[in-house]
């Protein structure tokens, strides 16, 4: 297909201008995610009528433009033109905002609301806080675990660390009881991440105790007022240390923005229960289409 570029390091620029100039509230429309998960399905880019449209040929996923002034003709026409290569090319991550302003998308497509990829948000002075007596348990735990490791330590990701987080994420891994699919892929774009951590615009902090990791997260700038959270991992054994890094981030992240973004829970019962006991301030929907005959 004319035009259609394969995404690389090289992009990173090309990706920040639109970004920045058109943030998006989806987990899916961020650098570092375009990068450490594109990577593995070789996610392309083209440039139509002066906007960036991202595409998954594994999928044929044509993800909403980074732009303005398209009408939902347009839209359709984008679509025809991807369907002319890949057969089952739908638009996907309609802007909640441009669906609710522009009725007439319900004219050329038939627009659905995947649950499973909506994004959790939070307010991140809630997560700091954690008043009420929902969150009152995970307060507890944070308690208990100050309680047992005292001296524990936060400190930054560097590049001297990253191979000591690669090993603490292998031995996370091989330690689910649930082996699958997305484990493996998780830990794909978590090596991808690691691997371009200097031209990546992310960060990092490690619960560190006694020099050994018990807990990290990842994340990055999602739009002026969110992050976005891509990873975070902890120690089971180590109890509290789930909640201890998850605090431990919203009090890193909580001068810089109001919001973060902790991502999908992609069907999973136990992650969605999860996501939800942290009270999420509201969710990103993620609306999918199918182009009318």
């Amino acid at each position: 297909m004319n035009g259609l570029q394969l995404i690389t390091e090289e992009h990173i620029p090309l990706l920040q201008d639109f970004l920045t100039r058109y943030p998006r509230r989806n987990c899916d429309f961020n650098v570092t995610n375009l990068l450490a998960w594109g990577t593995i399905y070789r996610n392309h880019y083209l440039l139509w009528q002066d906007n960036l449209v991202i595409f998954n040929p594994k999928y044929q996923n044509v993800c909403f433009p980074l732009g303005d002034n398209f009408t939902p003709a347009e839209l359709a026409n984008l679509v025809r033109l991807f369907k002319q290569e890949y057969p089952e090319a739908e638009l996907i991550i309609v802007p909640e905002e441009y669906y609710a302003q522009t009725p007439e998308l319900d004219n050329y497509f038939e627009v659905s609301d995947d649950r499973a990829w909506a994004d959790y948000v939070y307010e991140i002075d809630s997560l700091v806080k954690l008043s009420g007596k929902k969150l009152a348990k995970k307060k507890n735990l944070i308690s208990q675990f100050i309680r047992a490791y005292p001296d524990y330590q936060v400190l930054p990701v560097t590049n001297d660390k990253l191979d000591a987080l690669l090993r603490f994420t292998y031995k996370w891994k091989r330690e689910r009881s649930a082996e699958g699919i997305y484990l493996t892929t998780e830990l794909k774009a978590i090596e991808n991440t690691l691997a371009m951590w200097d031209i990546l615009p992310c960060e990092g902090i490690i619960i560190c105790l006694h020099d050994k990791i018990a807990a990290y997260s990842i994340f990055s700038p999602q739009t002026p007022d969110m992050a976005d959270e891509h990873f975070e991992k902890f120690d089971p054994d180590k109890k509290g240390s789930a909640q201890i890094v998850n605090w431990e981030t919203a009090r890193h992240l909580q001068n810089r923005y109001k919001y973060l973004n902790r991502e999908q829970d992609l069907g999973m019962e136990g992650l969605r229960q999860a996501k939800l006991s942290y009270q999420p301030a509201f969710l990103v929907k993620f609306l999918s289409t199918k182009l009318k005959a």
